[in-house]
């Protein structure tokens, strides 16, 4: 008896991993003995969406009070924190307030956060990045390059990473002399699990894009082009975070050829 029900359990994990998993719930905060764990709940399932940090990782702890929505795909590995890990993992905060989202878990022996490793004090930037093993070294980019700065749902907030990412499309512009640079903003909808589609407000599109444009012309960036789409993109369930977002295309100037 104990066989069959192990067999049967390892047959729906087997299942479950690699599937995709788009919910809206309340985050739950679990108490550890070093820094606080977030979870959330659904179909009876617990799944881990990350621990308290700065603000130069990428995770950024949701809020209670509001529910989240929480993208992701189930992986292999141990339960962390108690909950089932996603990845690549999407969190957005959602705007409208729900008292009911308040719950917090005491620390229970034998449930711990993950090792973060930071230095002491606030980070003022993210640590330089290893290279993986096998991969060849990033050289100087060159030609036309495509940036693309993400957002979390119905928002138009830029994270760090969005910053460090029209930063870094603005330097590559100002080095070329940049022929044109051309700003485009987009909003999406997203497929639930469950069936469900959210759909990003309207106007979001253009607010995206005339952000991004603001900020490149602030850090000296000219010939700009700002341009939106007003239609939301569908939602297939899958990639749907990678539509929210402002693309950033840096087009160099084109020499003409002289022919003898």
């Amino acid at each position: 008896m104990e066989r069959t029900v192990c067999a049967g359990l390892f047959i729906m994990a087997a299942i479950a991993l690699g599937q995709q998993r788009n919910f809206v719930s309340c985050p739950i905060v679990r108490d550890t003995k070093t820094v606080p764990c977030f979870l959330a709940e659904y179909e009876g399932e617990t799944y881990y969406l990350g621990i308290q940090q700065d603000i130069t990782n990428a995770f950024h702890p949701p809020q209670l009070k509001h529910q989240v929505l929480v993208e992701g795909r189930v992986v292999a590995g141990p339960r962390v924190c108690g909950g089932i890990p996603l990845q690549p993992l999407s969190i957005s905060v959602l705007k409208e307030v729900n008292l009911a989202c308040d719950t917090l878990l005491p620390a229970e022996p034998g449930i711990d956060a993950p090792d973060a490793p930071r230095g002491p004090g606030p980070a003022s930037r993210r640590p330089e990045s290893v290279p993986e093993a096998g991969s060849a070294p990033r050289g100087p980019l060159t030609g036309r390059q495509e940036f693309t700065v993400l957002y979390a749902f119905d928002d138009d907030y830029l994270e760090y990473a969005g910053n460090q990412v029209v930063t870094e499309a603005a330097a590559y512009a100002k080095r070329i002399g940049a022929s044109t640079v051309k700003v485009s903003g987009y909003r999406a909808t997203t497929l639930l699990s469950n069936g469900d589609r959210l759909i990003e407000k309207a106007g979001l599109a253009e607010k995206r894009a005339q952000n991004i444009a603001t900020l490149l012309r602030g850090l000296g960036v000219s010939h700009l082009m700002v341009e939106w789409s007003n239609e939301a993109e569908p939602g297939d369930g899958q990639a749907d975070p990678s539509r929210r977002r402002v693309t950033i295309v840096v087009t160099p100037v084109v020499t003409p050829v002289v022919t003898p």
